[in-house]
């Protein structure tokens, strides 16, 4: 393939080429990342801007994805030049004022950015991880983004807008990398009673990469993404595009019945709500008519309509609430999680009965 093949925008990473190359082979991060013999994080981290290609990657991907190892070492140096250039020209004063809005530390912590030393460093960092010239373009691609109707639809005002930009663009990322099939709502609903058999599951290791699994085959990514200080957000859903939808899951307690909960709250807003919105759900219950539905849609899938009476006459006792959620095929955690949602115990009764999990899980049954 000749260098000039590409027609690249040069402020664009080479993760951008690498992530359409990809998609033209069909191959997944994964795939990927066994032929060039490196780790997910490598390949990860090349999508994402944070590893740069030098002379041994530029070889690999050259073999494997199409391109001169020269075309993919002068993407690496234009998009730097280019990056520069771009950092430089942002006054200090705006640049200053502009890297304190971001959780740096967490950031740098999770992998999404490298740590940087200086000012300069930071603004051309978070330049790159956002995919913007300046912050102006981060502003209305985020911030005023989220400031209106998006933002609008769920109750996550808690969370501070350049740390909660930070964990959608972390989403956005990790879904891009993710194949999918078309987008099908009806598929999607036909296998909502399979993706539930694995609210029982106790192992993350066996049934998330099971719900991802499934919801890829029916266009949907799902993303699982720790959110950092300053974000309070539960889960976000939004169509990439009309055949790609993305829900980002932040695991925000840690334990089952928030999890499962909110993961078919989101699955809620993609089969019932037009396809152009937004949705970014916190810990607070919202007044809005659509996050209204989306927790019915959830409370439904878990305790079913006609047992609905039964989970709220249930005696607070263990073994009732064990012989209960075997009965309706969920986790006893689950059904605590009901109980104090609909007010029928506390917020810090039978508390013991829920799962509970760990990052370390999570990322092990990713990796």
């Amino acid at each position: 393939m000749a260098d000039n093949s590409f027609q690249a925008d040069w402020f664009s990473k080479p993760g951008d080429t690498l992530l359409t190359l990809m998609e033209r082979h069909e191959l997944t991060a994964e795939a990927l990342a066994a032929k060039l013999g490196c780790s997910n994080a490598v390949v990860r981290g090349l999508l994402s801007g944070t590893v740069a290609v030098d002379g041994n990657l530029a070889a690999a991907l050259s073999k494997y994805v199409g391109g001169t190892p020269k075309f993919w070492q002068a993407r690496q140096e234009k998009y730097q030049s280019a990056l520069s250039r771009a950092a430089k020209a942002v006054p200090e004063k705006a640049g200053a004022d502009w890297v304190k809005r971001f959780p740096r530390g967490d950031m740098a912590k999770y992998g999404w950015i490298k740590q940087p030393s200086t000012r300069d460093e930071l603004v051309k960092a978070y330049l790159a991880y956002f995919g913007v010239n300046n912050p102006a373009e981060w502003e209305e691609r985020y911030a005023d983004f989220l400031k209106g109707t998006a933002f609008r639809t769920s109750q996550t005002f808690k969370s501070k807008v350049g740390a909660l930009s930070a964990w959608l663009r972390q989403g956005e990322i990790e879904a891009a990398e993710l194949r999918c099939a078309k987008w099908n709502p009806n598929s999607l609903r036909k296998r909502l009673g399979e993706i539930r058999v694995f609210t029982k599951s106790k192992n993350p290791k066996y049934f998330l990469p099971q719900i991802r699994r499934i919801c890829a085959e029916v266009g949907v990514a799902v993303v699982f993404v720790r959110a950092p200080s300053g974000c309070a957000a539960s889960g976000a859903t939004r169509f990439v595009n009309p055949r790609k939808a993305m829900v980002i899951l932040s695991f925000r307690y840690l334990s089952d019945d928030h999890f499962w909960f909110t993961f078919f709250h989101e699955i809620g807003h993609l089969l019932l709500h037009k396809e152009d919105l937004t949705f970014i759900d916190g810990e607070e219950v919202s007044a809005n008519k659509m996050e209204r539905e989306a927790n019915e849609f959830s409370e439904q899938i878990l305790v079913p309509q006609n047992r609905r009476e039964e989970l709220i006459d249930l005696e607070p006792r263990r073994e009732r609430i064990i012989k209960f959620a075997y009965s309706i095929g969920v986790s006893a955690g689950i059904v605590v999680g009901q109980l104090q949602h609909h007010k029928v115990i506390g917020q810090n009764q039978m508390n013991y009965l829920k799962r509970r999990f760990d990052w370390q899980q999570i990322e092990m049954a990713l990796s």
